[in-house]
């Protein structure tokens, strides 16, 4: 902090070397390795910094030949690499400054901070930071879902058998449950976008508290970087974290789907399943068992969610003090969101080639479906459409039958008349009088799917519907996404034409 926090300005003694190594560059590389130092900010910096220039010298508070040469200074910097040279620095956000102290001097460089304040500087690179990250973490989740509908579409008449409780139950399709994780990743994509819209909000020229008595033009460094508009409140653009908790909250939701989805692929992996196989490449084995097949991507992916929701708690420990206290630990808990982000921009990848190597075992699956009594409640819908019974009685019918088959050492699927007899007599002493056909049918797993016919339901005609209303939906997140990013380098554009407008008319002048 050597650019304004000198000996005998306000403190009489220069910062000791301890507080140096353990607080006010930030932790370094041991304890935070290539988070240290602010490292993912610095980009975010660079572009603040360049874009306030402009607007100082636009608004006629910064003399344009200024202006110019401090422009020049970082343009200098861009032929090798902006983000070491600012990183050697160890001066974090007010790396700029300090570069130009040794470029220019200290009369010019301090220029440069004119009604800006620390807090403005993190807030602004706390969101363009998470906003790069976000518009990555979309494309691979865009990747992802579409995935989930080409595997769904090949799997529309794979039967399996349906789970609750880790026991069988109704029969349903592959592609049908993979539907049911794409409606989890859909509606993630749901929430970062509403997401995006509250974070994409300037709050350059807020200051620390109050904004600035100097006629600074926010809309303008707003439009310069990026933004959609202001963070207006100026008090609430630097101190407002509810934004940060609910990055990591959304990053821990979206992590949670993609464990249940891993948690459901390693569980039908276990040969005592044997309905899906992981490629080799994707797995590892025993180093005293050779026969060993690991899941390891799929364990990876499971630990997910184990990061984004320890991250998540640390957020919401650090921000629960007074609103304007936690400083240092904010500063220090930023890093916490590049790790979140980077985690899952990496994991999504994975769990994308595990879905497109992924081997189906459908005659297993199918095989499965139709054991232990999944087809049950179809016989007891029997009962109600054939022999008029009430739901209730026709349900207990079918129960006292399966009891009936155990006991007589079969599979609940081997029910038949005269065991649904017999279980009719023991309850209320009626007959069925229900064909075989009719039974044999309804115990069957495929024709079981073929008949829920409910919107959302797993028969073909249902998952064309569901599959097209999907297929929509990736569609405009991918427009969406695509003229996101086209904003994006239309600012970055735009940031670099004023600042070859101010170079140019230096030189003319």
């Amino acid at each position: 902090m050597s650019v304004y926090r000198d000996a005998n300005i306000r403190l009489s003694e220069t910062v000791h070397p301890q507080l140096t190594a353990t607080c006010l560059p930030g932790p370094d590389e041991s304890v935070l390795g290539q988070y240290a130092r602010m490292r993912p900010q610095l980009a975010a910096f660079h572009a603040f910094d360049k874009a306030h220039i402009v607007m100082l010298a636009e608004q006629r508070l910064l003399d344009r030949a200024d202006a110019a040469a401090m422009l020049r200074v970082f343009r200098d910097m861009e032929q090798s690499d902006p983000i070491e040279i600012r990183a050697a620095t160890s001066e974090n956000m007010h790396s700029g400054e300090a570069l130009l102290v040794q470029a220019l001097g200290k009369e010019i460089a301090g220029k440069l901070h004119l009604g800006r304040s620390s807090g403005d500087l993190l807030a602004v690179s706390f969101r363009m930071t998470l906003r790069a990250r976000l518009l990555d973490l979309l494309e691979e989740l865009g990747g992802l879902r579409k995935d989930l509908v080409q595997l769904a579409r090949r799997h529309v008449d794979t039967i399996m058998p349906g789970y609750t409780h880790l026991q069988h139950a109704q029969p349903l399709t592959f592609g049908h449950y993979l539907l049911s994780m794409l409606s989890g990743f859909d509606r993630d994509m749901e929430r970062f976008r509403a997401f995006y819209a509250r974070l994409n909000q300037s709050p350059a020229g807020a200051a620390i508290l109050v904004g600035s008595a100097f006629p600074l033009d926010r809309h303008r460094t707003a439009k310069l970087l990026g933004f959609d508009g202001l963070a207006l409140n100026t008090r609430d653009a630097v101190w407002g974290r509810d934004l940060e908790i609910e990055a990591h909250a959304l990053a821990t939701i979206l992590a949670g789907n993609v464990n249940r989805l891993a948690e459901d692929l390693m569980l039908w992996s276990a040969p005592e399943y044997g309905m899906v196989e992981c490629a080799d490449g994707l797995c590892g084995t025993s180093s005293i068992m050779p026969q060993k097949k690991n899941p390891n991507g799929l364990e990876h992916l499971k630990g997910l969610v184990a990061t984004s929701s320890g991250l998540l708690v640390s957020a919401v420990v650090v921000n629960k003090n007074p609103s304007t206290a936690p400083v240092f630990e904010w500063i220090r808990a930023l890093s916490d969101h590049w790790r979140s982000y980077d985690e899952l921009i990496s994991g999504l990848p994975l769990m994308r080639a595990v879905l497109q190597t992924l081997v189906v075992h459908g005659e297993r699956m199918e095989t499965l479906a139709g054991s232990h009594g999944a087809t049950i409640t179809d016989l007891a819908a029997l009962i109600v459409e054939q022999a008029g019974r009430s739901w209730r009685n026709a349900h207990q019918i079918a129960g006292i039958a399966v009891r009936l088959a155990l006991e007589a050492g079969k599979t609940p699927s081997a029910i038949d008349a005269e065991i649904l007899e017999r279980a009719s007599g023991l309850l209320d002493g009626r007959t069925l009088g229900l064909p075989m056909s009719a039974i044999a049918n309804a115990l069957d797993a495929r024709a079981s799917v073929s008949r829920q016919q409910l919107p959302g339901g797993p028969s073909a005609a249902r998952m064309a519907e569901a599959l097209a209303l999907h297929e929509a939906s990736l569609d405009a997140d991918t427009a969406w996404l695509s003229s996101t990013l086209q904003s994006q380098a239309d600012a970055a554009q735009a940031l670099e034409s004023a600042i070859d407008g101010l170079l140019a008319d230096d030189r003319t002048g």
